[in-house]
């Protein structure tokens, strides 16, 4: 999980960190990044139609998607894949219950 964590936060800006301060050791380094925040996204399912089709749809008609029902959700950070997760209900709202923790290659497969 922690490549993926590497990856979401490669794309992100940093050009305000102290020098000293990025000098330190690992864990303290890794301190640093504990406020930064995060976006995590929840993706279902896709698929690709033309502009011609979306045009004609209407209330009330289905779009299929590319993922079976019940196969676990793909997780992405900052757009970056992340895990795979299940939706889980957390005090009567929704959570996300990590099921799968593979590399960015291996989950794009």
């Amino acid at each position: 999980m922690n490549d993926n964590l590497d990856a979401a936060l490669a794309g992100l800006e940093l050009d305000d960190l102290d020098n000293d301060a990025a000098a330190s050791n690992q864990q303290d380094n890794m301190a640093l990044f504990e406020d930064v925040p995060l976006t995590i996204t929840l993706e279902v399912a896709n698929t690709e139609i033309t502009l011609g089709e979306l045009s004609q749809a209407k209330h009330g008609d289905v779009l299929r998607l590319d993922k079976e029902a019940g196969q676990p959700l793909d997780v992405k950070v900052n757009g970056v894949y992340f895990a795979k997760a299940e939706v889980v209900m957390v005090d009567g709202q929704y959570g996300l219950k990590f099921i799968n923790q593979e590399s960015s290659a291996q989950a794009e497969e």
